[in-house]
């Protein structure tokens, strides 16, 4: 049978380290642990096979296991005993976040991607692990070149359908810039960044209405600014919070 754990959900963790390469053994040691979570009228059965291993993906879905989730080395299948029986949600949003940079100028930083003709706010996409503040400060930094201190989160915009089916959720941030020289680091997808008065870029027609619509609302805004509490009393997790400013206390 194949080496597994319980989890605290009624399902059935298989161990992917200890998965055999064998077809021929991997066949007849899932359907003994098919049999015991059975008897033991366990809810749910997670896989995870890694990618040297994808070849037992078919054997697995013949046994009425079924995809949950894919990265790019692993993919996650689940048996499931019920069909009603309740497996948590795969994701459903990519996460993204801008930045609205102004200098003490009044000026805002925007940039433009290779074979777009529109400028917008510097930006991209929240990697895995990577908390907001950090990842705005990184996609500016590497789209731009100025170093830059979070502040708040001034907006939200929820796109569907986005990529692969999905949804996005765009996570607009207000940052304080520490520098002024632009020096893009990513010049394979920036072709342009620059520095211009608010009233400059809203009075160009060649800029999204989007785009237009997310500075004006959002030029003076106060935003949520990110808590201050220490979570490590709650949780080993990685947390962030951002809280309106409820006034003097």
């Amino acid at each position: 049978m194949l080496a597994f754990e319980y989890n605290k959900f009624n399902g059935i963790i298989i161990n992917s380290d200890q998965i055999p390469e064998n077809e021929d053994e991997f066949l007849p040691q899932l359907n003994a642990l098919l049999s015991h979570a059975k008897l033991k009228q366990k809810a749910v059965i997670w896989l995870t096979l890694p990618i040297d291993l994808a070849h037992l993906i078919a054997i697995a879905t013949s046994q009425g296991f079924t995809f949950h989730n894919c990265l790019p080395s692993e993919v996650t299948l689940t048996y499931k005993f019920e069909p009603q029986g309740f497996v948590p949600f795969v994701p459903t949003h990519s996460l993204g976040a801008g930045g609205l940079v102004q200098s003490p100028q009044g000026e805002i930083l925007v940039i433009r991607e290779r074979g777009a003709t529109t400028y917008k706010l510097p930006g991209g996409h929240i990697e895995l692990g990577e908390t907001i503040e950090d990842a705005v400060i990184r996609e500016v930094l590497e789209e731009t070149g100025i170093n830059t201190t979070f502040s708040t989160v001034l907006g939200m915009a929820s796109t569907h359908p986005y990529r692969f089916g999905k949804s996005n959720l765009y996570i607009v941030c207000k940052l304080v810039p520490l520098s002024t020289k632009i020096d893009i680091q990513d010049t394979h997808e920036i072709d342009d960044a620059k520095w211009v008065l608010p009233q400059h870029y809203l009075a160009d027609n060649n800029n999204s209405a989007f785009n237009k619509y997310l500075i004006k609302s959002l030029l003076n805004a106060t935003g949520l600014g990110k808590s201050t509490l220490d979570f490590s009393q709650f949780s080993t997790l990685k947390h962030e919070v951002f809280l309106a400013d409820n006034g003097p206390q």
